[in-house]
């Protein structure tokens, strides 16, 4: 079943688009959406804590990229019109929700991830988490409804109204969402991140399927996600938190410096390290400024040096692992220009120390390869 949901997130769901029913100035995918909403959840979670209020962010994280599987089988049911079910009749629309959980755990997986998945997408005693994603997720909507409005003005009136009460509802309930919304600097912060669904991999070559940078940091985050369960049950404990970090914020400042290819960070010696500190700075002007010192100081690391320390391995693995997904799903798709990076990246993975990659190598990636049948609900 991981494997399933791995060439999913890599093929068919990169060409789902939301608002399809809409005019759009810009595609946004269910995995760009994805990651801005990880990163809104952040931030309010941040400033939720400076009140003293202790967040689980693990939990926040995880819950989001598992209620992706859910929300991209009902990719039929627009957000909108699933918010008018469950006004209608909530009990159908949690039955539905069930059904589509029931099918997914259906399939035979590990059962530590399941037991897992199950655990956090069932959890409703985490309050004011649970706020959290829910607000974060309209939040994401609304700057695209706003977005595309700006265009097309008549077509996004009533779902920007719709979103827009929400929001003014909750921010009376939630303090961090009421400081997002009153602050200009918070909102560029955020904004700056969205840019990255607009990056695209890659970006040299031409694409079969092209992801965007903001999606590769959820494939990745969730490819982690795999490879820590993998090495939590060889007895090897890894700080799940510390590595999704690592991987949701690692490639941020590409949004500012863009995709420097290697081949030109290695042409002049020396020129790697005045990248980084190039970025470095860069990144103090165009981006930090937004932000407190201390948020600065809390989450820099994870974005300037995030393949350093003893967690920075897995989480390289995990980078890797989804470079090789894309660039075998291009070279299947008769996209020549991946035979040799294909070719190239497995063999760095087959020198790897880590159980989990061998086993990812052996078992996962040959099962990743196999046909795709149509999602229908059992």
């Amino acid at each position: 079943m991981i494997w399933t949901l791995l060439k999913l997130l890599f093929s068919k769901w990169l060409t789902i688009k939301r608002w399809n029913n809409f005019p759009r100035i810009k595609d946004v995918t269910p995995l760009d959406n994805t990651g801005f909403v990880i990163h809104t959840a952040l931030f309010l979670a941040h400033l939720g804590e400076k009140e003293w209020k202790k967040i689980d962010k693990e939990f926040i994280i995880k819950k989001i990229i598992f209620e992706l599987f859910n929300s991209l089988i009902l990719a039929d049911i627009n957000s909108g019109t699933r918010d008018y079910i469950s006004k209608v009749d909530p009990k159908i629309m949690k039955k539905l929700e069930k059904k589509v959980s029931n099918f997914l755990f259906w399939f035979e997986w590990w059962d530590f991830i399941k037991d897992d998945m199950k655990d956090i997408l069932s959890d409703s005693s985490k309050k004011i988490e649970n706020k959290i994603i829910s607000v974060s997720k309209k939040f994401a909507g609304y700057q695209e409804a706003s977005i595309n409005s700006r265009v097309f003005i008549y077509a996004y009136d009533i779902p920007l109204k719709q979103i827009k009460y929400f929001l003014e509802k909750e921010r009376k309930e939630l303090s961090s969402l009421n400081s997002l919304l009153d602050s200009e600097k918070y909102k560029n912060y955020l904004w700056h991140i969205r840019r990255l669904s607009h990056s695209m991999r890659w970006s040299g070559k031409q694409r079969n399927y092209p992801i965007s940078v903001m999606s590769h940091l959820v494939i990745t985050t969730f490819i982690a996600y795999i490879l820590w369960s993998l090495e939590n049950q060889n007895w090897k404990k890894i700080d799940i938190f510390d590595l999704m970090l690592r991987t949701i914020y690692h490639d941020i400042p590409e949004f500012i410096t863009w995709d420097i290819i290697t081949p030109t960070k290695k042409a002049v010696e020396w020129f790697t390290d005045i990248l980084e500190k190039v970025e470095e700075k860069m990144m103090d002007d165009y981006f930090f400024i937004y932000v407190s010192k201390e948020y600065k100081n809390e989450i820099s690391k994870y974005m300037l040096n995030p393949f350093e320390g003893e967690q920075w391995k897995l989480a390289k693995q995990a980078d890797i692992i989804s470079a090789l997904l894309e660039s075998r799903i291009e070279r299947d798709s008769n996209n020549i220009d991946f035979n040799d990076i294909y070719k190239n990246i497995k063999q760095n993975l087959n020198t790897s120390p880590y159980f989990s990659t061998n086993l990812f190598l052996k078992n996962i990636l040959i099962d990743f390869w196999e046909e795709i049948w149509d999602f229908n609900l059992r």
